[in-house]
Formats: structure tokens, sequence, C-alpha cells
């Protein structure tokens, strides 16, 4: 009897381990869950008319020249013109990295057409610091998909060799070397990569073999059975003309605040966009794209998407690799608090450590 209750214990604390686990606050549920993903996917569609996109105002078509072997991740990072601040607290934090884990990192800004003072301001700035990619369009929420495609766009024609592209919107603070460390972990350097610091010499051999070796990765926080909003006037609007009522809800697809997308998929994306629906959220409209495409989204827990975290040294620099609405004050803060120390003590204690992501989406949630 006592042997028979022991296992009956035993069997207990082993379920509730799984439940932890799978549907806990760790996420490794919700990645397992998006793996199965793949398996659901539709025959992808046929190559689609080239896409017709306003023209380039500020194109930058030398932003990932230079010496070496070209960007192992580009940042591409959503702003509107009237966001100088922003882009200032940016380039001051963690868009001034250069090389993570001995891979080189560039980081771009992407805006619509500006009005009034902006306009000399953005040519100036663009003169400035080289990071201002700019297209003809109005710069305004309903066209981030404009936004976004022409950022592409710009990758495929001026950037192609650039392994993994990252989108982002000027208010997430991003850990750009841990973001290196998870895409080395998921895909691997080939060999034939050259770190930051090889001669330029190395670059014409990476330079011959386009993007072969480079998994196909879409990567961030997926959302499932997300349903278009209809109130008339919001923001996030999808009419019935867009988007049928018996489509059902959007496919799964990544959040907006931080996805990555590795060379491969931006190639996919851009060959089928032209048949997707023209949907005015950019992260659906990719994510509709993809999975005509034949490719799924990869959920990765450690994408923050819509959730702001309450500034925390460990999670910052250790396991989040996003936080989304930080103020260029915030940013700054942030940026300090990670690698403002001499290095001697370490980012997070074991207990932090032990828990992990789980102590984060804790602290979050408390936080909410």
């Amino acid at each position: 009897m006592p042997l028979s209750l022991f296992r009956r214990l035993l069997l207990a604390v082993l379920l509730l381990v799984i439940i932890w686990v799978l549907f806990g606050p760790s996420g490794f549920g919700e990645e397992l869950l998006s793996l199965s993903l793949a398996s659901l996917l539709p025959v992808p569609a046929s190559p689609g008319p080239p896409l017709a996109l306003p023209r380039l105002l500020i194109s930058n078509p030398q932003a990932c020249g230079g010496p070496g072997p070209p960007p192992f991740l580009l940042i591409l990072v959503c702003t509107a013109p009237e966001h100088l601040n922003q882009r200032n607290a940016i380039r001051g934090s963690w868009g001034a990295i250069r090389e993570a884990r001995g891979f080189r990192v560039q980081t771009l800004f992407l805006l619509g057409e500006a009005t009034g003072p902006h306009v000399a301001d953005l040519a100036s700035e663009s003169a400035a610091h080289k990071d201002i990619l700019q297209a003809s369009f109005q710069d305004s929420y309903r066209n981030l998909t404009l936004k976004t495609l022409s950022g592409l766009n710009w990758v495929k024609k001026y950037c192609p060799m650039a392994r993994y592209i990252l989108k982002t919107d000027d208010d997430v603070y991003v850990n750009v070397p841990e973001l290196v460390s998870e895409l080395i972990q998921r895909g691997g350097p080939s060999e034939r990569w050259q770190k930051a610091k090889e001669p330029p010499g190395a670059t014409a051999a990476v330079g011959e073999h386009g993007d072969r070796g480079v998994p196909l990765l879409y990567l961030g926080r997926v959302h499932w059975r997300v349903s278009p909003i209809r109130t008339p006037g919001a923001r996030h609007r999808v009419s019935e003309e867009l988007w049928p009522e018996t489509w059902g809800p959007f496919p799964p697809y990544a959040s907006g605040t931080g996805y990555v997308l590795s060379a491969p998929a931006v190639q996919l994306i851009l060959r089928v966009a032209s048949r997707a629906p023209r949907l005015p959220l950019e992260d659906v409209f990719v994510g509709v794209s993809a999975r005509r495409g034949g490719l799924a989204p990869t959920h990765c827990v450690k994408l923050a998407g819509a959730t702001h975290y309450p500034l925390d040294r460990c999670c910052y620099g250790k396991f989040l690799l996003t936080s989304h609405k930080l103020d260029p004050w915030k940013m700054q803060e942030a940026w300090k608090l990670v690698n403002g120390l001499d290095g001697s003590e370490p980012l997070c204690s074991w207990l932090q450590a032990f828990l992990g992501v789980s102590r984060c989406r804790f602290i979050a949630w408390l936080n909410s």
C-alpha cells in the first residue's frame, strides 16, 4: 500500500512537471506547438508578378558595403520622420553595435515621406549617419506594409548577402548579442562564413555562394487564430473586401514588434507578396505571404511581442531578445543597466539564471 501511494505521488509530480513545461511560462510548449504548423501548410502558391513599390528617396546603396564580410544580421527599424529622439536613442545604445559574437551587425531605419520641417532634417540626418532608407509614400500606420516591403526589397537589391533580417520598431529594445547567439544556435554558421575580423579578401568567397547554407526561417512571437477587427475607424481595422468573413481568422503570424527572416525567407515572401491581399497590418501581411509561399512561423518566447517587460538587468541582458514599449529615455536606461557595469558582476544570479525566461514573464505579468 505505501508503495502504491508513493507511485501515485510520483506520477502526480511527474504530471505536474510535464504540464508546467508544456503550458507554463517557460514557453516551451508554445514553441513545440509552432513546429506542427509546417505540417498544416497548403501547397505553395506560384510566384506572382513583380511588386509595384514606391521609389526610394534615400536609398543609401552602400550601407551594407565596406571591407569585410556582409552583415550576418541586418536590423530594419520602422520609424516615423518626426521620431528623431527614438532613432538617436537607438544609435546611442544597441543600434551602435557593429559586431556580435564575431559577426557583423548593421542597423538601418525605414521611413516614408516627411512633411514640413522634417524634409530638410532627414536629408541632413541621412548625410550624417548614413543609416536612413526612405521611400515615396505617406508615412502612416496604415502604410506599414508598404514600408516593410520597401525595406525587404531594398535588402534584395542592395544587401542580398545579409544572412538574417530583423524587422522591428523604434520603441523596441533589441538584445543584439543574444539574438545573434540564438540565430547561430538555430541555423549554425556555415564553414564558409568568415568573422568580421577576417581580412577583406575573404568577402568575395562569401558572395559567390548566394544564401546556400542559410535555413528557411521566419522567427517571432507567434499570434494564433486572430480574427480581423471590423470596427469603423479602428487602427487595426481590416475590411471584408480585403479579408472576407468566409476566410476565417488570419493564419499564424509573428508579431510586428520584432521578427526575423532569413535571406531565403525574404526572397520567398517577395516572390509571392503580390498575390496576397494588401492588408494594412504588416505583420499579418507577412504571415499571409509566408503561408502562401509554404513557410510557417516558428515561435520564440524570447521575442517579447507586444509585451512590455519592466527594466531588469538579467532579463534584458540575458534572456529577452526584444522588449516593447520603451521610450527614448527608457531605451538609454536599459542600455546602461545592461552595459554600465565593469563586467565583473554577472548579469544574473544563480537563481535568476535557473528560472530563466519564466521569471521575466512572471515579472511582466505582475507589472501588468
